[in-house]
């Protein structure tokens, strides 16, 4: 029993001493909360409100590490939530007075850069930047009326991202903030604007 303790107490000492070894590349898995707010434009109407609302992501990401600096592509599935309130609006056969609700789904493709600013064996502390490809798959605009037909979503558009994050052991925390950098409506939907935070764990 004594032997068969030491072998696991060994075993245990040697799996956290090479856990905290930097590897070449990380693969992990990670979630979490997207607030994203909206710019509309309608010609003709100046009282318009742009209101954030929460919606959230899912996905992947691996890491490959290069000392300090590290290269960071996700795979992530992303649902957007905001709406616009509208006091007066001549076009009402179009679009309504009262508020919109806007949900668009997404296949998003992140590239990051990033340094660590602070590397420990246990904990990190990160700065990173980087375009994002994001994939229309579905979208919505709903009113009181019924749902808005020809807003024109963009099949693609390209956001940029600029954030922080901390990784302690395996779990990473990280928060961001997005911008349009490309329309996401023909329409009057413009450029959006999004502050993610981001909850994951690092597989290996």
């Amino acid at each position: 029993m004594k032997k068969l303790l030491l072998v696991v107490v060994i075993c245990l000492f040697s799996s956290a001493l090479f856990s905290q070894v930097s590897s070449p590349v990380s693969l992990g898995i990670h979630g979490g909360l997207v607030s994203t707010k909206t710019d509309s434009k309608i010609s003709g109407i100046s009282d318009i409100k742009d209101k954030a609302d929460n919606g959230m992501m899912l996905g992947v990401f691996a890491r490959i590490n290069l000392n300090k600096w590290y290269i960071q592509p996700e795979l992530n599935y992303v649902k957007r939530k905001s709406s616009i309130n509208i006091n007066s609006n001549p076009l009402s056969s179009v679009i309504p007075s009262g508020d919109l609700d806007i949900e668009t789904k997404s296949l998003d493709i992140p590239m990051l850069l990033g340094y660590k600013i602070v590397k420990l064996p246990m904990f990190k502390l990160r700065a990173f930047a980087g375009p994002v490809a994001s994939f229309n798959i579905d979208d919505k605009i709903k009113t009181t009326l019924g749902e808005v037909e020809d807003a024109k979503f963009k099949n693609a558009v390209w956001n940029g991202k600029v954030g922080a994050g901390v990784d302690v052991w395996k779990l990473t925390l990280d928060v961001d903030y997005e911008f349009g950098l490309t329309d996401v409506s023909s329409e009057f939907l413009k450029k959006n604007k999004m502050v993610n935070v981001t909850l994951g764990f690092r597989l290996f």
